[in-house]
């Protein structure tokens, strides 16, 4: 089953592959440290994708369900998120969240990610093709 074909979500994700691009300048992988409850260790992740709302993060053996409450910490570049979120969906090693209350300037640097950084991306991608 092509999961990409039935993508009905509101908000064009970034996938990590693009955000590696634009934001690591020698490559590597951005890591989301989760934690569920204060009494629980804290896990680490590997970001998938990411847009103004929300994230999805792979973690193996992961204890999340819809509806679950965690706290995510995430480095994109040189930038430190932080937020609380819902777990929107869990499938395997993939969980999806929504951010519930990020601070203003962590929402509007995602907004900037989201637009300008990755639009003008695309752009240099597109004239080097040409």
């Amino acid at each position: 089953m092509n999961l990409m074909a039935q993508d009905n979500r509101k908000a064009v994700r970034i996938p990590t592959r693009e955000v590696e691009k634009i934001l690591l300048e020698e490559g590597g992988s951005i890591d989301v440290q989760v934690e569920a409850d204060k009494d629980l260790e804290e896990k680490r992740g590997a970001l998938q994708d990411i847009h103004q709302n929300g994230m999805c993060f792979i973690l193996a053996n992961h204890p999340f369900r819809e509806g679950d409450i965690i706290h995510l910490e995430t480095q994109l570049g040189k930038f430190f998120f932080e937020t609380d979120a819902i777990v929107r969906w869990a499938m395997g090693s993939h969980v999806g969240v929504e951010f519930l209350d990020p601070q203003a300037r962590d929402a509007a640097y995602l907004a900037e990610l989201y637009t300008t950084r990755l639009l003008n991306y695309l752009k240099e991608t597109e004239a080097g093709e040409g």
